[in-house]
């Protein structure tokens, strides 16, 4: 006796659906990455305009655990 067909998934359109989704999710990553790196780089020269105050003493950047390398390609 033959399975019955009209119940069985459509494996090449789950794997479509599925390929579809991982490329929006790669998309949202990226901008992510590029959004972080933007702030990381605003932070540094915020950061360096305070270092340049007469009369203020700040540790670098490195110093106070800063997010620099926050959007590295870590999370592949």
């Amino acid at each position: 006796m033959l399975p019955n067909t009209d119940e069985a998934p459509d494996v090449r359109a789950i794997v479509m659906s599925l390929a579809a989704e991982a490329a929006s999710l790669d998309a949202h990553v990226r901008r992510l990455r590029e959004e972080i790196s933007a702030v990381d780089a605003r932070l540094d020269s915020v950061h360096e305009s305070l270092r340049g105050l007469p009369g203020l003493a700040l540790p670098g950047p490195d110093a106070i655990g800063g997010v620099n390398g926050a959007a590295s390609d870590s999370v592949d």
